[in-house]
């Protein structure tokens, strides 16, 4: 790694700051979509409490793997752009202002498990007969406090983000229950 590289890496600015917090929220917002998705669509289906759980932490694995490697190539691409404006001289961009493909990369990746294990432990820990209903409202609750993090010290509508947020999760929620339910089985 040439030094330039390794101080980006350390040393981020206001860009690279600004691509960590979007990839952050987004990761968040879909680990926790994702994972209510896959454990009410399950639930839906009758599984059994270790059932859900290996299906849940399954999700969340590979959800946390897909978003990380879905920034890393798309920040990726970003800083190629950037390199080659670098280069042209067409534009000015400061070395340090180059975005750094692994730091969207991590920050989704944790989020998106700090996301997913919020309907993955509720799931978890609730009794067979409340586990739906305790999940979706883990869920909306989660959505909600996500879209308002998202919202801070910027001009967009908060109840306008809450509400697009948790419309989405539910419909997601509804949609996979239904599929599951429509797909009744007993695991045991």
């Amino acid at each position: 790694m040439e030094k330039s590289a390794k101080r980006s890496f350390f040393k981020t600015h206001f860009w690279d700051r600004l691509n960590v917090l979007r990839a952050g929220i987004l990761g968040a917002n879909d680990g926790i979509i994702s994972v209510s998705g896959i454990v009410l669509g399950a639930a839906g289906a009758n599984f059994n409490s270790k059932t859900l759980f290996i299906t849940g932490v399954s999700g969340m694995l590979a959800g946390a793997c897909s978003m990380a490697g879905g920034e890393w190539m798309s920040v990726s691409t970003q800083h190629d752009v950037q390199e080659k404006t670098l280069q042209s001289d067409s534009e000015k961009i400061e070395q340090e202002d180059l975005l750094v493909p692994i730091h969207a990369a991590a920050a989704s990746f944790v989020s998106f498990i700090i996301g997913a294990l919020i309907p993955l432990v509720t799931m978890c820990v609730s009794s067979d007969s409340w586990r739906v209903i305790n999940t979706a409202i883990a869920m909306v609750i989660a959505l909600s406090l996500n879209a308002t993090v998202s919202t801070l010290n910027t001009t967009i509508s908060t109840k306008k983000t809450i509400l697009r947020n948790v419309v989405i999760g539910v419909l997601t929620s509804i949609i996979t229950y239904l599929i599951g339910s429509f797909f009744h089985v007993s695991v045991s």
